[in-house]
């Protein structure tokens, strides 16, 4: 009968294929963590910029009512709020990919083991927060 001489994950070993793989994922890492960075700081902006035109809206004529003018406030404000959490979900999530990448590449160029595991739980932490929304 054939045995499986690598019947232990522990002795996985990577060659030069594999490497490759994984740098090819570690730049995209890097490069989803820098855009999801710059997605959510254009999202703060956006809900700020939002909320800025909901307040000058609300001050807007004097043919509108009190109570309207109130809820066009209220909503700039809610808007700004749903803005700065999407936001923040977008950095914490491009946190975790460009950590990832970081991580896999150092592990690879140093042959350190320890940092390429920082790195996979770092995309597992990754792909775990962006499965949430």
């Amino acid at each position: 009968m054939e045995q499986n001489q690598n019947s232990s994950l522990f002795s996985l070993n990577l060659d030069a294929q594999n490497s490759y793989t994984l740098r090819s994922v570690a730049s995209w890492a890097k490069v989803l963590g820098v855009v999801s960075i710059i997605t959510a700081i254009l999202c703060i902006i956006g809900g700020i910029i939002f909320q800025q035109y909901a307040a000058s809206y609300s001050d807007y004529g004097s043919y509108r009512s009190r109570s309207s003018a109130m809820n066009t406030g209220a909503m700039g404000s809610i808007g700004l709020v749903f803005y700065v959490i999407m936001g923040l979900l977008y950095g914490i999530s491009g946190m975790f990919a460009l950590n990832a990448g970081n991580k896999i590449n150092a592990g690879l160029k140093t042959n350190n083991m320890e940092l390429l595991n920082g790195g996979f739980a770092g995309a597992r932490n990754f792909f775990l927060h962006s499965g949430q929304f």
